[in-house]
């Protein structure tokens, strides 16, 4: 569920252009809780769909809080009918979005995407990537960056971290805890010859005799219970403190990052729809609302408009994290632009739990997408 304040950045949207289409009279009234949900829910047609996310507007004192955020999404919808005049019913999309396109808004059949003080763009897999570039005959899925790509790195780099809490219980007496996370009541121990991870109710034994590998640590630990003991140890023990497991995370994102360049570009095979689909670029138009800083309003063109060619890939590790840039030339009405997207493949929800995330971002601000988009005067 959004926070409040995305709910209050659509929302307020919503009601800019409510009150400038219907010539109404904004007053402070609108900081009001009870004022500002009885415009609301007057004019816009599905907001009795969307219960948890005005539970959480009452919830509030008032809004004076939020005046600012407020302020910003009455001027974008001010814009939006005076550049747009669309017509309509207006629908927000609040919790119950569950189409492909990024639409918060829809006025009439017109999609309005919003964006906020933000440069992600998407959070895919990496297999999605992989996929529209290079589309194998049978498609990758659920791709491990790490493990896929530098297979003998990564397992040096598990080894090694599994290794060190070994290390730590050898100096432990028996039943004696190693870790402890008071905030989710998990920890580690020692029992005999056995590592056991767990919480109040769960506990689950893993053998300190050889060597067990990341893949079967995640399933026999379970995603809770491996975020909360074994990757929060590696974030309070190992990842500010010890050099050599920094080293090997480094090496490891190296490799990946180098082999995965070597790979796309001796496999390219561009499918331009999913590379625009990546960039929110799909097979209708729409219309980008900036709702941060300068209002603005960009018309998004469709993909047939659009001709992409992949000109550059570039593999950046700064620290040990994976970065690997990419530069698509795109050609629309709006000429032939470089556009650059970095992909930040990294554990989001602790290290080594189940497989990397790849976050997709601009790598500059949000008025470059002028060249990309256009922008409406």
């Amino acid at each position: 569920m959004a926070d409040i304040k995305t709910i209050l950045r659509e929302l307020s949207v919503i009601l800019g252009y409510i009150l400038s289409k219907y010539d109404l009279e904004f007053t402070t009234e609108i900081l009001n809780v009870k004022k500002y949900l009885e415009f609301i829910r007057k004019y816009c047609k599905n907001i009795n769909e969307c219960n948890s996310e005005i539970q959480k507007i009452e919830q509030e004192e008032n809004l004076m809080v939020h005046k600012s955020i407020i302020g910003n999404g009455l001027n974008l919808g001010q814009i939006l009918y005076e550049k747009l005049k669309l017509d309509g019913d207006i629908v927000w999309s609040g919790a119950q979005v569950k189409s492909k396109y990024p639409f918060d808004i829809k006025i009439g059949n017109t999609g309005i995407s919003l964006k906020e003080a933000s440069f992600i763009l998407k959070n895919p897999s990496f297999s999605n990537y992989l996929n529209a570039l290079t589309q194998p005959s049978i498609p990758f899925v659920k791709v491990h960056v790490f493990r896929s790509f530098a297979e003998k790195e990564f397992k040096l780099w598990f080894d090694y971290t599994f290794m060190k809490l070994k290390e730590i219980a050898t100096k432990c007496k028996d039943n004696e805890k190693i870790f402890i996370y008071s905030k989710r009541g998990t920890f580690i121990k020692r029992l005999k010859d056995k590592l056991i991870f767990g919480d109040a109710d769960n506990e689950i034994s893993i053998s300190m005799e050889g060597q067990i590998n990341e893949i079967e640590l995640n399933k026999r630990l379970g995603g809770f219970i491996f975020e909360h003991t074994f990757s929060k140890w590696i974030k309070d023990n190992l990842e500010k403190n010890d050099n050599r497991y920094n080293e090997l995370k480094k090496t490891c994102s190296l490799k990946a990052g180098e082999n995965l360049k070597n790979y796309i570009y001796e496999n390219l095979n561009l499918n331009s729809r999913e590379i625009l689909e990546l960039m929110q670029i799909y097979d209708e138009n729409y219309y980008y609302g900036k709702s941060f800083g300068e209002a603005k309003i960009y018309k998004v063109p469709k993909n047939i408009e659009c001709k992409v060619e992949l000109t550059n890939i570039e593999v950046k590790v700064p620290s040990s994290q994976l970065n690997v840039y990419f530069t698509f030339k795109i050609s629309n009405i709006n000429g032939i632009n470089d556009v650059e997207f970095r992909v930040e493949c990294r554990y989001s929800h602790g290290q080594f739990k189940g497989i990397p995330e790849a976050k997709l971002y601009y790598t500059d601000d949000i008025n470059h997408l002028r060249n990309l988009y256009m922008e409406i005067n």
